[in-house]
């Protein structure tokens, strides 16, 4: 009999048991369920409202917003391509006034992950050309190098050197050899879906 009772009361303390853990649990879920109500909706009301045009999906994207999106991308690309680097004569490291530009370029590259570069290493005519182009690839390389310590990916961006063949000012004095000690660069690939 003294068995039989105990019996009884274990089951129905484990019955008992179960419920307030079923019920515990149930209260978890409604409560959690709860905070996903409340907190959806002014989450989608702040980011209709303040959230840049950037978040935007491609296809809650008007027309009109497809064509502003793509001619900022061409303008900072051209932007881009046509912001040169400038060296010192005989030298190939980064200018501190130089700096400022490549940060940008930089930026703009961990922006569209997507995109690879080439950058073009360019001397002055003084110099026998195989030092020129031994000059003009070290100033690709220190280019790139400051690119990838901004974090930019150095399997995106390749090197060439031209030495002195490609001249932007073919005169021969000192604002021309100064135009033409630079570092040139050039998007070979990966332009986003849509952006050309």
């Amino acid at each position: 009999m003294f068995a039989t009772g105990y019996a009884k009361h274990f089951k129905f303390a484990v019955v008992g048991g179960v419920l307030l853990l079923a019920a515990g649990c149930a209260e978890q879920t409604v409560k959690s369920g709860e905070a996903v109500n409340t907190y959806m909706p002014n989450l989608k009301k702040s980011s209709s409202k303040s959230a840049p045009r950037k978040a935007m999906s491609e296809g809650s994207m008007t027309e009109s917003d497809r064509r502003r999106k793509r001619a900022s991308f061409k303008r900072t690309l051209s932007e881009f391509e046509s912001d040169l680097v400038y060296f010192d004569f005989d030298l190939s490291e980064i200018r501190p006034d130089m700096r400022s530009g490549l940060d940008r370029k930089a930026q703009f590259l961990l922006e569209f992950p997507t995109l690879r570069i080439q950058i073009e290493g360019h001397c002055d005519e003084r110099g026998t050309a195989e030092y020129n182009v031994a000059l003009g690839h070290r100033r690709a390389q220190t280019t790139k190098d400051y690119l990838v310590s901004l974090g930019v990916s150095a399997s995106r961006i390749d090197t060439v050197s031209y030495g002195e063949e490609r001249p932007a000012d073919a005169r021969s004095h000192e604002l021309a050899w100064a135009k033409n000690r630079r570092a040139k660069f050039n998007v070979i690939g990966g332009v986003p879906a849509g952006m050309n």
